[in-house]
């Protein structure tokens, strides 16, 4: 079995992470979940309403949640295009700025020659945070503040 020189490592927003994945593996492309990340930033920074935070989720991802395999980065910025231009929401055509680099950047990321996945696309929920792993191998629990 054939394996890329390079891993492709996927991780969720955590700074701390991404800078470690960085620092040991400045060559390898990194995707973060940017579903989560979009619904989010949609419910805590822009404070939308469930209905229309699905409704911009499912203009970028589709119905399903997830972008299919195949979709490349063309795909994903035509979305965001067509996304931004039918909101008229300031709040929210600011978040479409700032997701536009990381949702073009995991498409990038996975446009590997001769690089095929198991499943349609990465996500953390195909693979649970590291952080659950590590707290579980030292019996982790959470201590009472007060």
């Amino acid at each position: 079995m054939d394996f890329p020189q390079v891993p492709i490592l996927g991780s969720d927003d955590e700074k701390a992470l991404k800078l470690a994945m960085a620092l040991a593996f400045p060559q390898a492309p990194r995707v973060t979940c940017t579903r989560h990340y979009f619904s989010h930033s949609l419910a805590d920074k822009v404070v939308l309403p469930k209905q229309e935070q699905q409704h911009f989720i499912t203009q970028i991802f589709g119905d399903s949640g997830i972008i299919a395999h195949g979709v490349d980065q063309m795909d994903i910025a035509d979305r965001i295009q067509h996304m931004a231009e039918s909101i008229e929401n300031r709040s929210v055509q600011k978040l479409i700025e700032l997701m536009s680099p990381l949702l073009v950047e995991n498409a990038k990321g996975l446009e590997r020659p001769g690089l095929h996945f198991a499943c349609p696309l990465w996500t953390n929920n195909n693979f649970e945070s590291l952080n659950q792993f590590l707290k579980q191998a030292l019996s982790w629990r959470s201590l009472k503040l007060i």
